[in-house]
């Protein structure tokens, strides 16, 4: 996103050689990101590489690559993520693997994932929450484990909540738009975003709001809507004011992110700075 591209090629060169399979899976066991969320979200970083080798015309890792997160495609057309070795679907698998068969062409995958996040939001019982956790036959989870509710929905009226589970479906569903001109598809985008509309003030400046934000720009772009101009504003002018002077971003000790012991763990620095930069790099190319 930053120009860099003879780094960038020389990068994936050592992806290709070091972290690629022959099955197309970015995970091989040299690679040298290790964190557990890699196996328990299967397809998420994958799909990050899918789409910058394809955008770099690197087409062996690109269209590979895809056709290995189909295995991962749920009968509901998400992409499954694992709990304790038991499968579910959410947002940010699907959203993020459907955005990478999109990018590749795969449009059958592609319309299955917009499928799933569509009846995701179809389902929702309740104004005030966003469930982000269905069964892998494409029914939403709303039956909570106890002091589990910030793994399971985004609450309203509450701060401090995982605002990049809509954030990032809602951005997959304005990009499926764009390439299907499919109305349903930017519909059920709207009504993400008038969900966020009613979220505490901190909806916008949260460090899981960067996919809120990215989605919020891609919106503002297809509707000229002041508010989700706004949105994505507020987002940026948040990413700014918290980046540190070394240039990186650190996660706050916030109880989302209690599970991270480490949070100075050079693989997480890495992982969150290189994604806000491309949230911030977007969202300055989106508006105008």
């Amino acid at each position: 996103m930053s120009g860099f591209v003879p780094e960038t090629m020389r990068l994936l060169r050592w992806v290709r050689t070091h972290h690629f399979t022959s099955e197309g899976d970015f995970r091989a066991p040299s690679r040298k990101a290790t964190l557990s969320v890699h196996d328990d979200w299967p397809t998420y970083s994958n799909a990050w590489l899918i789409q910058g080798a394809h955008r770099l015309g690197q087409f062996d890792l690109s269209v590979r690559g895809a056709e290995f997160l189909l295995r991962y495609q749920t009968p509901c057309g998400g992409f499954q993520a694992f709990e304790g070795g038991v499968p579910y679907v959410e947002c940010v698998g699907t959203s993020w693997s459907g955005l990478a068969e999109l990018t590749v062409g795969n449009r059958e995958s592609a319309a299955a994932a917009a499928k799933c996040l569509k009846q995701l939001v179809d389902q929702q019982p309740d104004p005030g929450r966003f469930y982000f956790r269905m069964t892998r036959e494409g029914k939403l989870v709303t039956n909570v484990p106890a002091g589990e509710a910030l793994s399971y929905y985004v609450d309203a009226e509450r701060k401090k909540q995982i605002y990049f589970h809509p954030g990032i479906a809602m951005a997959f569903l304005c990009h499926y738009y764009l390439a299907m001109d499919d109305s349903a598809a930017l519909a059920a985008a709207e009504t993400i975003f008038e969900f966020t509309q009613r979220c505490a003030d901190d909806v916008y400046c949260f460090l899981p709001s960067g996919e809120l934000g990215y989605s919020c720009a891609v919106l503002s772009a297809i509707t000229n809507r002041p508010e989700a101009r706004h949105a994505a504003e507020a987002v940026a002018d948040y990413l700014v004011r918290t980046q540190v002077d070394e240039g990186y971003w650190r996660l706050p000790d916030d109880e989302l992110y209690a599970i991270i012991e480490d949070k100075n763990d050079p693989e997480i620095l890495l992982d969150t700075t290189a994604e806000f930069c491309t949230w911030l790099w977007e969202i300055s190319a989106l508006l105008p």
